[in-house]
């Protein structure tokens, strides 16, 4: 049972590093490439979700091809999104309204969801803009270190479901361990800049990224999938594997808005 619990990690583990590498090469581009890296991972998470609502052909072409004109203008000239922040979430959301017009059940949900995404890929490019591919990268560790501490602490202590009737796998000590994980580096950076606000924000942030697996995994169970999609080997489609990051990105720019800005 205990060999069972841990035969998806090195498959997991290895999907990562490819990942990561993928993701650290975006940000030795700066800018520039975290945002086209935003431009890939939208799409992709865009065509997912129409998938996952029963999408299939030319209409789940459209609605990525839709995303792609949409979101790469934002990439190559990213003061859109600061100069007019209305036309560039229409612009953004307008895959979402197109993917609505051919779904026959559970209109709201795809359209609250794909809210939730939207949101969260244009706090993604407004902490671009603001603070470069370090404040994505800071965002990113905070995300990735509480997945890891929600994994590990999940799998080996277990315990009570946070909240069983949407995500059943979550744990109270893993969604615990995840806080923590969080807040240690939160303490990391305040010893760098001097500044205690870090740590709560790095735990708010944290939140945010359960938050948005958990949203995910409610979308899922509705639909009666799995995963979202099998592009990321042992860790289903981009969807289940950026899911947290959404949420995490679209708390951290809330919480960059109204107190750090």
């Amino acid at each position: 049972m205990t060999q069972d619990r841990w035969a998806d990690l090195p498959l997991r583990m290895a999907s990562a590093v490819a990942l990561l590498l993928i993701f650290s090469a975006s940000l030795y581009f700066g800018r520039i490439g975290v945002l086209v890296l935003g431009v890939v991972a939208v799409v992709a998470m865009q065509w997912e979700l129409a998938r996952m609502f029963g999408l299939n052909r030319w209409r789940l072409l459209a609605v990525a091809a839709v995303a792609g004109i949409e979101w790469l203008p934002m990439a190559v000239l990213p003061t859109v999104l600061t100069q007019n922040l209305t036309l560039a979430a229409a612009a953004g959301f307008l895959p979402i309204m197109l993917g609505a017009v051919f779904i026959s059940h559970n209109r709201r949900m795809y359209i609250g969801y794909g809210g939730l995404l939207t949101i969260g890929m244009l706090s993604y490019w407004y902490l671009a803009l603001t603070f470069g591919a370090l404040g994505i990268a800071v965002l990113a560790t905070v995300v990735i270190l509480s997945d890891i501490g929600g994994y590990i602490a999940g799998r080996w202590i277990g315990g009570a479901k946070f909240w069983p009737a949407v995500s059943p796998k979550k744990t109270w000590s893993g969604t615990v361990a995840g806080w923590g994980l969080a807040g240690v580096f939160g303490l990391y950076l305040t010893q760098q800049i001097g500044a205690i606000w870090p740590v709560p924000v790095a735990i708010c942030v944290a939140f945010g990224a359960q938050m948005g697996d958990i949203a995910e995994s409610w979308v899922k169970r509705r639909q009666g999938v799995k995963d979202s999609s099998q592009l990321i080997p042992g860790h289903g489609g981009f969807l289940d594997r950026l899911d947290g990051f959404i949420g995490g990105a679209a708390t951290f720019g809330l919480i960059t808005a109204l107190f750090l800005s």
